[in-house]
């Protein structure tokens, strides 16, 4: 799912499709564009092409980390100021410390309420 338009885009990084589709049309409900990506390379692409407003961003992904590309996208210049929500079905503290030390808005716990994604996108307008 890949909407462009001049609404914010929100991509949705998750390798369970159901879920990233899912999310995705809840986003584009509020008002957002979306995007998806399975894993770590393709979602690369999208922010370097297109650079999202906000990333939903799962944990473990098939081709890496989610966490790495925290990493990657708050070390780059020109992504640092792109927020991103840490989504794990992993309620590992030191996880979330890891997420929020390496410039993670929030960590969210899988599967992501319908209020937490309206709070967490109002946010972002």
């Amino acid at each position: 799912m890949n909407a462009e338009s001049d609404k914010p885009l929100v991509l949705v990084v998750d390798d369970n499709l159901d879920a990233a589709e899912v999310l995705a049309l809840l986003v584009e409900m509020e008002g957002f564009a979306a995007a998806t990506a399975r894993g770590v390379a393709q979602a690369r692409e999208v922010v370097a092409s297109t650079p999202p407003h906000l990333i939903f961003l799962d944990v473990n992904l098939p081709d890496g980390s989610g966490l790495d590309l925290l990493a990657d996208v708050k070390a780059d210049l020109k992504t640092a100021d792109i927020e991103i929500v840490v989504l794990s079905g992993m309620l590992d503290p030191r996880l979330k410390e890891e997420a929020h030390l390496l410039g993670a808005r929030v960590f969210v716990t899988k599967p992501l309420a319908h209020e937490q994604l309206t709070a967490l996108l109002s946010a972002l307008r």
